[in-house]
């Protein structure tokens, strides 16, 4: 899991969800905010506009009939249609009119709205002035209390109304009598005024509606910049590794293989920048090699055609004879010329990984005896005590007879260069449950530890002074781990100076097929 979070893929998509996730709530939280407000906005719209049409309504109604009952009428009707309570004052503070109650006393008169109750602090003032001249102030109650119960027309002009008077004597509040009120129908102009009101619209829900689509827009385009900003500052953060990497690989292909490039991180671009760098080193070791082999082989061949050329360009002049010498010298430097060749061919048709091997299934034992037993003379020769030795069993392997010999000679010939006269060379063969194992052993100087890693490569001698002809071409033990490699196996080097070397070569075996007893040579 936390492979994958840190890798690119993942970082983008947890970015662009994080951004997703960010737009959506963001628009919520402001749609959230601007439906609050603009309905908020709409309701006061409506109030205010409403409250303003009952003002106009009672500065029209008493100039029409400067009558308090049409005035009364008027905001009775207003308050039943809005669900507000409505309440006129005079210029000394007396109830004129009121939607919910009327409060007379015996004598008609309008009580204070301090006696008559508590001020409501949800009261709005409004002062109503005809031709210029204060007649009142409108308070408006968008909110009526639960026990205030608007009056109908019934409740206004037939039913018996609760009254409450002051007592002329003691100036007490005292209970409340029924005084009859005549029937008494609006003026025309009252009703006139009254219906001109009802019939006045309020702002349709379209405005809000609206209100809110707009603020949506709004929203949704700021999230949309905002995400915008991010996703191109997150992926071009993201992204600028590649960029580098590709700024990399254009000059690479230009031929510049010094490049390299930050390895930073453990996601993908970490590794594709590991990888690239990685490229870039084999690119730059396989010309330095390229350029090596060709100086090499180079080198290589011009020794032996120096001296054909030599000995050729004698015989013309006649400085020297062509005896048989002669051409034995002729016939030795173009075998050690067309063995070049031929390793170099080998080399080459190995690293193309084109190498074909006929493969059959037998004892390894065989092939190895034969090819040691050809150096026989040459070790005794040179005093040299060259030997085999092998385990009872060794089992049977799936291998090429040609390169397997091939293998066996470049080491034998390759201890024997090494050993001095008098030395020991030792062939060991065993085998194991993964396959067989052979080891070349000698007695000679032994390597040095600067060379062990480099005594594989291509022309590598630990002693530069060896050349082809005392020393060999430095291909032969290059031959040995292609051909090796080829048949699956491995091979390896141990040695010190002054205690000889020992190659080991192990070959991998093929499960089902048993182990052949072999007799000791």
């Amino acid at each position: 899991m936390y492979s994958w979070i840190t890798s690119l893929q993942g970082r983008l998509t947890l970015g662009f969800a994080l951004v997703l996730a960010l737009s959506i709530a963001s628009v919520s939280v402001y749609s959230a905010y601007a439906t609050r407000i603009e309905t908020e906005r709409f309701t006061e719209e409506i109030e205010l506009a409403r409250a303003g049409r009952a003002e106009q309504l009672v500065r029209d109604t008493f100039e029409a009939n400067q009558d308090w009952n049409e005035v009364q009428y008027a905001i009775q009707q207003v308050g039943n249609l809005y669900g507000w309570r409505v309440v006129l004052e005079d210029e000394s503070g007396l109830i004129v009119a009121d939607s919910h109650q009327v409060v007379r006393d015996a004598q008609g008169l309008f009580e204070t709205l301090s006696e008559r109750f508590a001020r409501p602090t949800r009261f709005t003032r409004r002062p109503v002035y005809v031709n210029s001249q204060l007649i009142g102030h409108l308070l408006v109650d968008e909110r009526p209390a639960r026990n205030e119960r608007p009056l109908s027309m019934r409740d206004f002009f037939t039913s018996s109304l609760e009254q409450f008077f002051v007592d002329q004597t003691s100036g007490q509040l005292a209970p409340p009598r029924p005084t009859q009120i005549p029937v008494q129908a609006p003026s025309q102009t009252t009703s006139d005024l009254v219906a001109e009101v009802l019939e006045y619209v309020d702002p349709p829900l379209s405005n809000l509606q609206s209100s809110f689509q707009r603020s949506l827009l709004i929203a949704g385009i700021a999230s949309g910049l905002a995400g915008l900003l991010i996703v191109t500052i997150f992926t071009r953060q993201a992204l600028a590794p590649i960029r580098g990497l590709t700024a990399a690989a254009s000059r690479l292909g230009t031929g510049d293989l010094s490049q390299r490039v930050p390895e930073s991180g453990s996601d993908d671009i970490g590794e594709l920048a590991i990888t690239f760098n990685a490229m870039a080193s084999d690119l730059e070791v396989a010309r330095e090699r390229s350029r090596q082999l060709t100086a090499d082989v180079a080198h290589e061949l011009r020794t032996p055609l120096t001296n054909i050329q030599g000995y050729l360009e004698a015989i013309k002049d006649g400085v020297v004879d062509a005896d048989g010498e002669t051409i034995e010298t002729l016939h030795s430097q173009t075998i050690h010329l067309a063995n070049l060749v031929e390793d170099l061919r080998i080399v080459a048709i190995a690293d193309s990984g084109a190498l074909a091997l006929s493969k059959s299934f037998d004892s390894p034992v065989r092939v190895i005896e034969d090819a040691v037993l050809n150096f026989a003379q040459r070790a005794r020769e040179r005093s040299i005590d060259l030997s085999i030795t092998k385990t009872d069993t060794v089992p049977i392997i799936e291998f090429d007879e040609t390169r397997l010999r091939q293998i066996v000679t470049n080491l034998i010939e390759n201890a024997l260069i090494h050993t001095p006269k008098d030395g020991r060379v030792t062939v060991d063969i065993s085998g194991s449950s993964d396959g067989m194992v052979m080891s070349v052993s000698d007695t000679g100087a032994g390597i040095s530890i600067d060379d062990l890693p480099r005594i594989f490569d291509q022309f590598y001698r630990a002693d530069p002074s060896r050349n082809r002809v005392t020393g060999g071409a430095g291909l032969g033990l290059t031959i040995v781990k292609r051909l090796v490699e080829a048949h699956g196996g491995t091979v390896s080097v141990a040695s010190s100076p002054g205690d000889g070397t020992t190659f080991t070569v192990a070959l991998p075996g093929r499960e089902g097929f048993p182990r052949q007893k072999s007799a000791c040579l």
